[in-house]
């Protein structure tokens, strides 16, 4: 007779193995895009919005596949709620790329910090959570740390201002409502991420074009898809499967603030590895900025595993319960299960206590906020106003 597994540790082993899954495939995903997008050494695909439309069409046929197989149970969620999640993401993904087009880098990398703010307001009236002193002192640690990092030239005009803020309601936005729409509605992460992903992506492959055009002054459909390039765009879409089904599994397990503070590891880990592969320079300001980054997640993780824990959100749907029963018979139901319905979604074993779901490196990232991010973090390292980061 085996030893039944305590559900506390199993939830906390899918909490360790949902975070080292996003944190590693989204760093990959960058790499991916520097040699598919980069201008110079790259096959110069750097049609963003676009890239992510094919993205989410993978990912949503990927785990249309997996049901159809057999791998977690479908499930359908309100038209509605689909429709309005899809457009708020795909206008993160849109207004993030055109801030970047009318805004300086510097101010385009602040306006992403100031996704983690708009989230704690958020959180805080919506979901009546409270933030402590010393938490909300060290989310200034992790925000000032990553601005150092990041922050050159900073410059501001209207139409940029404008841009910018709605980008940063709609990353905020969408957010949120990843781990509120899979509690309310009983989805797992997979559930969820089926239902939206074909939409957000046939949205994106919509307006992704004309978006890409204003960006780089280039139609896709001019683009050379030779054989190479197709074999990198293949590898980058599966690599992007990955990015998202792990995303939204962590969307539903830790809060919106927890995930965009602690996801900030990505923004490290992806400059080291720049430094040790590709021979990217870490100037000492930069270093400074590392270091004081990672002081402040970990002293986030510690004061927020000490915060009183939010009230309790409102209950599923009828028949929410049956619905993640029966996702979580099959190897990826029980995987985002976990992660979906009920209130798990509001306790973290591994951080602390929370609320809804959010996204890393201070991106749109949708359910390919860390995708997104890549991506522009690529777009403009590859342009001549990015060099300097």
């Amino acid at each position: 007779m085996g030893t039944q597994l305590d559900p506390r540790e199993a939830k906390m082993a899918m909490d360790v193995f949902a975070w080292f899954l996003n944190v590693s495939t989204s760093v990959l995903i960058v790499f991916v895009n520097k040699v598919l997008m980069d201008p110079k050494m790259g096959y110069k695909f750097v049609f963003a919005t676009t890239l992510c439309a094919f993205h989410f069409l993978t990912c949503g046929a990927s785990v249309r596949i997996m049901e159809a197989v057999g791998i977690g149970k479908r499930a359908a969620m309100p038209l509605k709620d689909c429709l309005v999640f899809a457009v708020i993401a795909s206008v993160s993904i849109a207004s993030l790329n055109l801030s970047l087009l009318v805004n300086s880098v510097g101010f385009y990398q602040i306006s992403k910090l100031l996704i983690i703010p708009f989230v704690c307001l958020v959180e805080y009236v919506w979901f009546a959570r409270t933030f402590t002193a010393p938490m909300v002192l060290s989310i200034l640690v992790v925000v000032v740390g990553v601005a150092i990092v990041t922050v050159t030239d900073v410059s501001v005009n209207g139409l940029g201002l404008v841009i910018a803020a709605i980008s940063v309601v709609t990353s905020g936005l969408q957010q949120i409502m990843c781990g509120a729409i899979q509690r309310r509605l009983g989805l797992t992460s997979n559930q969820l991420l089926s239902n939206t992903a074909p939409v957000q992506g046939l949205m994106l492959l919509t307006v992704g074009p004309f978006v890409d055009k204003l960006l780089t002054k280039q139609w896709i459909g001019s683009y050379d898809f030779n054989v190479p390039a197709l074999n990198c765009l293949f590898w980058s879409c599966a690599v992007a499967v990955l990015v998202n089904i792990s995303q939204f599994m962590c969307l539903g397990r830790f809060s919106a603030v927890t995930f965009q503070v602690l996801g900030h590891t990505k923004t490290v880990l992806v400059l080291i590895c720049g430094w040790l592969y590709l021979g990217d320079v870490i100037t000492n300001r930069k270093l400074a900025g590392m270091v004081l980054a990672v002081v402040g997640m970990a002293l986030y993780g510690y004061f927020n595993s000490l915060a009183p824990a939010p009230k309790a959100p409102a209950q599923p749907v009828a028949g929410a319960d049956k619905r993640n029963s029966s996702a979580g018979s099959g190897p990826g139901g029980s995987m985002g299960g976990a992660g979906g319905g009920g209130g798990a979604g509001l306790t973290e074993p591994l951080l602390g206590a929370a609320g809804a779901g959010g996204v890393g490196v201070g991106s749109s990232s949708s359910a390919g906020d860390a995708v997104s991010v890549a991506v522009h973090s690529r777009y403009h390292t590859g342009s001549g106003q990015g060099e300097g980061q």
